[in-house]
C-alpha cells in the first residue's frame, strides 16, 4: 500500500520487517576528485625519484636489501657534516629566539618599524647566493677592501682572516641571519598585531605585564607562527649548500661541509649510487624529524581567557610623541646597519673589475659600469630571460594545479582519513630535501632528451613547490566562514556574496602562494645547480661561474648579484604587506 503526500511516496509493508538494519553510506560523486589528478600527476615528478632514491639505499650491490649502504655513516667525514647540519639547526633556532624579541620590542615600541620594515625585507628578497657574495665582500681578508677588516684594523691594529678557519662560521652565519631575520620578525609581528585590543587592555587593567603577559598572553597565542617560523628556518638551515659554495674557501671548505654538500661530492666523485642514496635518506631523515616537531606547532590551539576577566572592546591608546621619537630613532639607526650589505654590494657593483678588487667599495677611483657591461659579456642577459622564463611557467603551472587541490582538501568533501592523508603527504613533500630527487630525476631527463630544456626544470620547480602552496592555500580555504560555505553548498545563500567572502579570505594567501614561487624559483640555485642541463643557464648558475675566481671578479659579481636581485627585491617590497596576511591567515588568533 502506497502514500503520497507533498509528492513524496511512502511503501506501508504489510508485514514485519526482520533481519539487521544496514547501514548506508552517502554516495560521494567522483567529479570532485578530478580536481586533484593534475596535483598527483605533478607529484609523481618527485615520488617517483624519491622511491628511487629509497630502493638504491636499502639495495645491496649483489641485488639484495639490507642496511649495508648506511654504514657511509661511518666514514669521519660523514658524521662531520652530520654534526655541521645539526649545528646549523641550531643557529636557525638561535634566530627564531632573536626574532620574535626583535618583533616584541617593535610592538612595544611603536615607530620602531617604519624604518625597519623595508630594510628587513630587502634582505630576504635576495638568493642566499648573493648574501653569501656580499658577506665576502664585507669579509674579505685584506682592509684595502674588506669593511670589517678595515674598521677591525683601525681598531685594534690586527689584520684577522675571517675566512680561515673556524672564523668563516661568523661569515656564514651573519649571512645566513641577514637573509632570514625579516621573515622571521614580520611573521611574528603579524601575530602580535593581531592580538584582540579588547584582550591586551584587560590583561593590562588586571595587573598582567611584564613576563606575565608574555607567558599568559603572547607566546600561547603565537604557538601556530612559531611553528611556522621554526620549521621553514629549520629546513633552510638544514638545506644550507650554495651559502657554504660561495662563502668558504676551496681549501676549507670540507671544515664547513654539511650533507647536502658531503651528497655532492660523493655523486661527483663516482661513489655507488646506493652509498649515496644513503646519505640522501638520512639528510630527509634529520628534516623529517624536525618537520615531526614544527608541524605539532602548526596545529592550532585555542587558548581561553577566564570568563571574569572578558571585557567589553576598548580602543588602543596612542602611545606618547615621545615613544613614537625614540621608535622611530632606534628604527632609523638599526635600518641603516642592517642596510649597509646592500649599500656594498651596489657600491661595488659600481667600481670598474679592476678597482673593485684593489679598492674597497667607499672609494672613489674607478667609478663606472664597466662591471655591469662585463657581467652582460658572461651572460648575464640570456640569462635574465632564461630564468623570467622559468619563474613565469613554474608560478603559472603552480597555480592552476594548486588552488583546484586546496580547494578539494579543504571544502571537496573527501572522506576524513584521506583528508588526513593526503595533507600529511604534501607535509612530507614539502620538507624533502632536493638530493632525495635530483640523481634520478636528473637521468630520467636526460634519458628523455630533455637535458637543458627550460620548460623541464620549470616543471620540477612547481612540482618542489606545489606541497607548500597547497598547504597554505587550504588553510586559507578552510578559514573561510563555515556558515557561508555551508550555505553556498545548499544553495540558499546568493553564491556571488559567498564568493566574495572566500575571494577576501583566501586572496592573501593566492598573492603570498605566487609572489613567493616567482622569487624562490628566481633565486633558485641547487635545483638548477644539480639537474639542470647547461642550456638553461639561469641567474644563480652565472652569478655562480663568476663567483668561482672570486677575488679577481668581484665587481663582475657584485654587478651580476645586483641585477639578479633587482626584481625579486621590487616584487617583495610591493607585496610584502599581503604576503605576510597570506602566510598568517589561517593561524591568527
Amino acid at each position: 500500500m502506497g502514500l503520497q503526500s507533498n509528492g513524496l511516496t511512502l511503501e506501508i509493508v504489510g508485514r514485519e520487517i526482520s533481519g539487521r538494519p544496514v547501514p548506508g553510506k552517502p554516495r560521494r560523486p567522483l567529479g570532485p576528485y578530478l580536481l586533484g589528478l593534475p596535483a598527483l600527476l605533478l607529484s609523481c615528478l618527485l615520488l617517483v625519484p624519491i622511491a628511487v632514491t629509497v630502493v638504491a639505499a636499502f639495495q645491496r650491490p649483489d641485488g639484495s636489501f639490507g642496511l649495508g649502504n648506511f654504514a657511509v655513516m661511518g666514514d669521519p667525514a660523514a658524521l662531520h657534516a652530520v654534526g655541521n647540519s645539526l649545528a646549523w639547526i641550531a643557529v636557525a633556532l638561535g634566530l627564531v629566539v632573536v626574532g620574535f624579541l626583535l618583533a616584541l620590542v617593535s610592538y612595544r615600541l611603536p615607530g620602531l618599524s617604519t624604518f625597519l620594515q623595508p630594510a628587513l625585507v630587502i634582505p630576504f628578497a635576495v638568493s642566499v647566493l648573493v648574501s653569501g657574495a656580499t658577506f665576502r665582500l664585507i669579509y674579505d681578508a685584506t682592509p684595502e677592501r674588506g669593511t670589517m677588516t678595515a674598521v677591525w684594523t683601525k681598531l685594534f691594529g690586527s689584520s684577522p682572516v675571517w675566512l680561515g678557519p673556524g672564523l668563516f662560521w661568523l661569515v656564514l652565519v651573519s649571512a645566513f641571519g641577514w637573509t632570514w631575520l625579516g621573515y622571521v620578525v614580520s611573521l611574528f609581528r603579524a601575530g602580535l598585531d593581531a592580538i584582540p585590543d579588547d584582550v591586551s587592555r584587560t590583561l593590562a587593567v588586571e595587573g598582567v605585564t611584564g613576563w606575565r603577559r608574555l607567558l599568559a598572553l603572547e607566546l600561547p597565542l603565537l604557538r601556530p607562527i612559531t611553528g611556522v617560523v621554526t620549521l621553514t628556518l629549520v629546513i633552510a638551515a638544514v638545506r644550507v649548500f650554495d651559502l657554504v659554495l660561495i662563502v668558504v674557501p676551496g681549501p676549507m671548505q670540507r671544515d664547513a661541509d654539511v650533507l647536502g654538500l658531503n651528497w655532492w661530492r660523493a655523486t661527483s666523485t663516482g661513489e655507488p649510487a646506493g652509498r649515496t642514496a644513503a646519505l640522501g635518506v638520512v639528510l630527509f631523515a634529520i628534516v623529517a624529524a624536525v618537520a615531526v616537531i614544527g608541524v605539532r606547532g602548526l596545529r592550532r590551539r585555542r587558548w581561553a581567557m577566564p570568563v571574569s576577566v572578558i571585557r567589553p572592546s576598548l580602543a588602543r591608546s596612542r602611545p606618547s610623541r615621545r615613544v613614537r621619537r625614540i621608535g622611530w630613532t632606534v628604527g632609523f639607526a638599526v635600518s641603516l646597519v642592517w642596510i649597509l650589505p646592500a649599500v656594498v654590494l651596489v657600491a661595488t657593483a659600481l667600481h670598474s673589475p679592476r678597482e673593485a678588487g684593489l679598492r674597497g667599495w667607499w672609494s672613489l677611483e674607478g667609478i663606472g659600469v664597466e662591471s655591469f657591461t662585463a657581467a652582460v659579456n658572461a651572460g648575464l642577459l640570456r640569462a635574465l630571460l632564461s630564468t623570467l622564463l622559468i619563474s613565469a611557467v613554474a608560478t603559472l603551472v603552480l597555480l592552476v594545479i594548486a588552488v583546484p587541490t586546496a580547494y578539494l582538501v579543504a571544502w571537496g568533501g573527501l572522506p576524513h582519513w584521506l583528508g588526513r592523508l593526503v595533507s600529511s603527504s604534501f607535509v612530507v613533500l614539502a620538507v624533502t630535501p632536493v638530493q632525495m630527487y635530483a640523481a634520478p630525476l636528473r637521468d630520467a631527463i636526460g634519458a628523455a632528451g630533455l637535458a637543458g630544456s627550460r620548460v623541464a626544470l620549470a616543471l620540477v620547480h612547481a612540482a618542489a613547490g606545489l606541497p607548500f602552496a597547497v598547504l597554505l592555500l587550504r588553510s586559507a580555504f578552510a578559514s573561510a566562514p563555515p556558515v557561508l560555505v555551508a550555505e553556498a553548498l545548499q544553495g540558499p545563500a546568493r553564491q556571488s556574496a559567498v564568493l566574495a567572502t572566500v575571494q577576501r579570505t583566501y586572496r592573501p594567501a593566492l598573492v603570498a602562494v605566487a609572489v613567493l614561487e616567482f622569487a624562490l624559483v628566481w633565486n633558485d640555485f641547487i635545483v638548477g645547480f644539480l639537474i639542470s642541463g647547461p642550456g638553461t643557464t639561469p641567474l644563480s648558475l652565472v652569478l655562480w661561474g663568476e663567483a668561482r675566481q672570486f677575488s679577481a671578479s668581484s665587481g663582475t659579481v657584485a654587478a651580476a648579484a645586483v641585477v639578479a636581485s633587482v626584481v625579486p627585491v621590487a616584487l617583495l617590497l610591493t607585496f610584502w604587506r599581503t604576503v605576510v596576511r597570506g602566510l598568517t591567515v589561517g593561524s591568527k588568533p
